[in-house]
């Protein structure tokens, strides 16, 4: 009886999770995310804390609004200062560039891979073209089950093969060849450490080689902006090369990043000779908002699981993590962005920009005095 009890409480955990992924898709890539379900505390109190596409949309418009000296009621609910509210009229928040659909309607070409969704949802690539950080704009899910896999690929239309297999490895031959394609027709604008056209080779392996042979033939458009690349002859046979190179780009990108990720080291970190003297006062407060904490630690079910954004959250995450691993998730933050690819384990914050290195150098120290609170008492030993 224990067993079948304990069975059903397995399998009705892993519904919930599956409908907590599914319901932050819709907020971002269904015509509803701008729809306000019903009002929330976050923001301008219109918004479920789902839907991050809506929610942001509003204040966006909002922080337009004042910058053209608009009259707006709204503006007095925003929570955010006022330097980051004009700095959001040239730097929109995250989301903004969320294609509403990510598939064409049915009869058309497959755009996203079902069998790289899986990798891309997991550890997601820099899709955008916009300059500054090369952190990916959206959330990970690094534990993403087949089950809400399976369910995230149906709610957004993308066709799931009657039989799964992964692409073989590439021969010799096939890759020197697949690298000339690469070099050839590609790097111009998707090589580089900031591709011009945003895509690296990494971001491309989202995409079935039938989309890349029709998209770069001209044949298919985006569905989130109008084509600027030119056309690029592609044949159904080296589509699929490049298919396979990507998805082995991906591969060794992240091995690369993991491995600088598993060597930064708490004890070699750049650090100040002494706190600034407002550090553990602005550490135990505005610091939730100004590092985007609250975005989702606050709001989301599934963030704030991990970790509420608040001082006795930041106490408990001491305690059950460590000082060492709060610093290395910023840390990894700041890789991230430098490779346009999430970690393994995904840095913080997620889904928003790295924290400035000054700050990061300056939370090290902290943590190796041991994670102090305003009262002097500490909560972590590194």
């Amino acid at each position: 009886m224990k067993v079948l009890f304990v069975l059903a409480l397995l399998l009705g955990m892993g519904a919930f999770a599956s409908d907590l992924e599914v319901d932050e898709c819709v907020g971002c890539h269904t015509a509803r995310r701008d729809e306000p379900k019903s009002r929330f505390a976050t923001g301008l109190g219109h918004w479920t804390d789902s839907q991050c596409y809506g929610c942001h949309a509003e204040l966006n418009e909002v922080a337009v609004q004042s910058q053209k000296g608009l009259k707006d009621r709204r503006y007095f609910s925003v929570p955010v200062r006022e330097e980051k509210l004009a700095s959001m009229v040239t730097s929109p928040l995250a989301y903004m560039n969320a294609p509403e659909r990510v598939e064409p309607a049915q009869g058309a070409v497959p755009r996203v891979s079902f069998e790289r969704l899986a990798a891309f949802l997991k550890r997601p690539s820099h899709l955008s073209a916009q300059d500054g950080s090369r952190a990916p704009r959206m959330m990970a899910y690094p534990s993403l089950q087949p089950k809400a896999l399976k369910a995230v690929a149906h709610l957004l239309g993308v066709r799931q093969p009657a039989r799964e297999s992964a692409p073989a490895k590439l021969t010799v031959a096939e890759r020197r060849q697949a690298d000339t394609l690469w070099t050839t027709r590609c790097f111009s604008c998707h090589g580089g450490p900031r591709p011009v056209a945003g895509r690296s080779g990494v971001a491309l392996g989202l995409y079935t080689a039938e989309w890349l042979r029709d998209y770069a033939g001209g044949k298919v458009l985006s569905p989130r902006q109008a084509r600027t690349m030119p056309v690029v002859p592609l044949s159904t046979e080296e589509a699929r090369l490049l298919y396979r190179l990507f998805g082995e780009m991906r591969a060794e990108a992240e091995r690369e990043l993991d491995a600088r990720v598993s060597r930064l080291k708490l004890e070699e970190a750049a650090v100040p000779r002494a706190l600034p003297p407002a550090l553990l006062g602005y550490l135990w407060g505005p610091f939730f908002r100004d590092a985007t904490c609250v975005h989702c630690h606050a709001t989301s079910p599934r963030a704030a699981s991990a970790f509420t954004a608040d001082a006795e959250g930041l106490k408990a995450y001491l305690r059950r993590k460590s000082g060492e691993e709060f610093w290395l998730r910023l840390e990894t933050r700041a890789l991230e962005s430098e490779h346009g690819l999430v970690a393994a384990r995904p840095g913080m914050p997620m889904a928003g920009v790295e924290l400035p290195s000054e700050l990061r150098r300056i939370i090290a120290r902290w943590v190796l005095e041991g994670c102090k609170d305003p009262e002097g008492q500490s909560w972590c030993r590194h």
